[in-house]
């Protein structure tokens, strides 16, 4: 299901990539938790991070909120992107 929805957010970032040249691109304000966000970059990392013995933890600053709001599915693709290098 993670590998389905990395798939997704790359033909996303793909798609984006003409909005944004077009001037067309419209962010989401929607209202989510971090954590669920946290928890998928971390299922989408941590087999990557396995293959290469590297220990891959999230750790949320208790002080934070647990929800946000905004576009929850551009910051995973920033964190996915993020990890991934």
């Amino acid at each position: 299901h993670s590998s389905a929805e990395h798939l997704l957010g790359i033909i996303n970032d793909i798609l984006d990539f003409s909005k944004i040249e077009a001037g067309k691109l419209e962010l989401e304000n929607i209202v989510f938790k971090l954590s669920e966000v946290c928890d998928n970059l971390s299922n989408m990392v941590k087999f990557k991070a396995e293959e290469k013995a590297i220990n891959f933890v999230i750790n949320i600053e208790e002080r934070l909120p647990q929800v946000f709001k905004g576009d929850r599915l551009r910051l995973g693709q920033i964190l996915i992107n993020l990890a991934n290098i």
